[in-house]
């Protein structure tokens, strides 16, 4: 993908999103976080490719996927009020009919179009197809560990500034209180993906970013910068205030220290 490529790209997007924008030409709040989320996702795909060694036309590639990968959260949101799938439509695969249907890749030939497609409509499925093609794969994991990257950062701010309170749809509307669901934590303990009709609280929802780090990384690259921010620090310290379950949330840490010694 070519500079000249992404700068068009980047100027499409946004003239969708505008479109969403009200009698004021204000975007509503969750709209706001969510085209800032995509940004940061896209600049957090700078610092990984880097840092895996990528070259400069897979780099652009990345940082396209990245901002599309979230496309149809501003139709979703309109619509349905939420951005939980499973109310409403799989906001990845939405998203690849939207790029369609608006014709933002026309020009771009083929054998790039097809992986930036793929890594955007797999950026949320619980697994990888192993049947992917390298450049594939790698587009897919790329932008699956910048969103992971970034929805750390998602929580860690509202949480800090308080707009968990006042926005509880940063966390699916999910009710702030409540021991975690054992089986969200057998699945986060032992390294495994956690399914999201599972998820009935907000310690539901914390821990399974807590599983994101225990496997749920890809790159080498990505697992560091995730230890430099301490991640799991935060996530430990803050599901402590919500349950006095402690046990559950030890063991799930605890696995993904073990994972992770030796791995940054």
């Amino acid at each position: 993908m070519t500079e000249g490529f992404l700068n068009k790209l980047i100027r499409r997007y946004y003239a969708y999103v505008d479109t969403f924008r009200d009698a004021r030409s204000e975007l509503p709040i969750m709209l706001r976080l969510k085209l800032d989320h995509s940004v940061r996702v896209t600049v957090e795909t700078q610092s990984l490719t880097r840092g895996e060694g990528w070259g400069k036309g897979l780099i652009r590639l990345g940082e396209a996927s990245a901002l599309l990968h979230d496309t149809a959260r501003y139709l979703q949101f309109h619509a349905f009020g939420t951005f939980r799938d499973s109310d409403s439509f799989d906001h990845a695969d939405h998203a690849v009919d939207i790029i369609r249907q608006q014709d933002w890749l026309e020009g771009l030939p083929e054998e790039e179009q097809g992986p930036l497609l793929t890594a955007i409509r797999l950026h949320n499925k619980r697994e990888v197809p192993a049947s992917l093609t390298e450049r594939e794969a790698d587009l897919t994991h790329l932008v699956r560990d910048a969103d992971k990257l970034d929805i750390f950062r998602v929580l860690e701010d509202a949480v800090n500034n308080g707009s968990l309170a006042s926005n509880p749809e940063i966390a699916w509307g999910l009710p702030m209180e409540g021991a975690p669901n054992p089986e969200v934590v057998e699945a986060v303990s032992n390294g495994q993906t956690v399914s999201y009709d599972t998820v009935r609280s907000l310690a539901d929802f914390v821990l399974v970013q807590v599983g994101w780090l225990n496997g749920g990384l890809h790159f080498k690259t990505s697992m560091r910068v995730a230890a430099e921010r301490k991640t799991l620090e935060f996530r430990e310290a803050f599901l402590k205030t919500l349950t006095d379950d402690h046990a559950g949330i030890s063991r799930c840490c605890e696995a993904v220290r073990q994972l992770t010694i030796g791995q940054c």
